[in-house]
């Protein structure tokens, strides 16, 4: 039994109804495999992101890195043991909001999200900004002068815990994939913050006790901490939609490391946290 008949067979026992369906239908999309242009780029030059543009980094080095080159981004529910997350069934993928470089990307969320309260009492509001990257003492220095903010509290950005960043080197490896075809569109359209789904279709996807809320948010109701910039697509996403590779310092500055890498994706870039190539794809240089 091969790996696309394993997971149908794994969809067959576990869901039913319009469930069954979608991801049937996606597992067929995913090993159809379909080869899509790519942004290429030589040393040197800076990566620009397309709105639309996913990033998915991954835990650990390179023996994870092989696992997502031969298999693609699929939910580990269908590939280990089942995990209690808050999300099921599917992929998460950080989603490209705006055009944008690279290098500002990793600037602004290698960052913290600050939540503060305008007024008090019942008539106050709770407003959650991001904040970039060595700008905390000049926002929080505003929300202090600011007489109608009467508290503040601050966290990390979810991607400094799951894709390489300026503030920590626990996440060494991100992929970004290019979603700009109609087949990336068609298998993105799957995506549990879809609005067009219901209830009953996202239960399979969402842990008990997060549903309700997840749902009552209507998946209209994200903010920069919860966040207005993440994607889970439902089963996962082919390897054929990778583009290119964004490393850590750790990694950058190993060159087996780096070598390992380009010759596992000789088609894709690899660039830094300065959003810069330092091995490009164009004349596979």
């Amino acid at each position: 039994m091969n790996n696309k008949e394993k997971y149908l067979e794994i969809v067959n026992s576990r869901f039913d109804g319009k469930v069954k369906e979608i991801l049937t239908k996606q597992i067929n999309l995913f090993y159809k495999n379909e080869e899509v242009d790519i942004n290429r780029y030589l040393k040197g030059e800076k990566v620009y992101l397309e709105k639309g543009t996913f990033i998915h980094g991954i835990y650990g080095g390179l023996e994870n890195f092989d696992f997502t080159i031969e298999n693609g981004f699929i939910s580990a529910d269908f590939t280990s043991e089942k995990r209690a997350n808050k999300i099921c069934n599917s992929v998460g993928m950080w989603n490209i909001q705006e055009d944008i470089f690279l290098k500002d990307y990793i600037n602004l969320y290698s960052g913290f999200t600050i939540t503060y309260c305008i007024g008090r009492g019942p008539e106050s509001k709770s407003k959650t900004e991001l904040i970039p990257y060595h700008k905390f003492d000049e926002y929080t220095e505003n929300i202090n002068n600011n007489e109608d903010v009467w508290a503040y509290s601050g966290e990390q950005t979810k991607e400094v815990r799951f894709i390489p960043s300026l503030v920590s080197e626990k996440r060494q490896i991100a992929f970004i994939l290019n979603m700009k075809s109609d087949y990336a569109k068609e298998l993105a359209y799957n995506d549990i913050w879809n609005i067009k789904f219901d209830k009953e279709t996202l239960k399979p996807f969402l842990d008990y006790r997060y549903i309700e809320q997840f749902i009552n948010q209507d998946r209209l109701y994200k903010n920069a901490s919860t966040t207005d910039r993440e994607s889970a697509i439902m089963f996962g996403l082919p390897k054929t939609l990778i583009e290119g590779v964004f490393v850590g310092r750790k990694i950058e500055n190993d060159k087996k490391a780096i070598e390992y890498i380009k010759n596992k994706l000789p088609s894709c870039y690899i660039c830094n946290l300065d959003g810069e190539v330092i091995v490009g794809n164009k004349y596979n240089i």
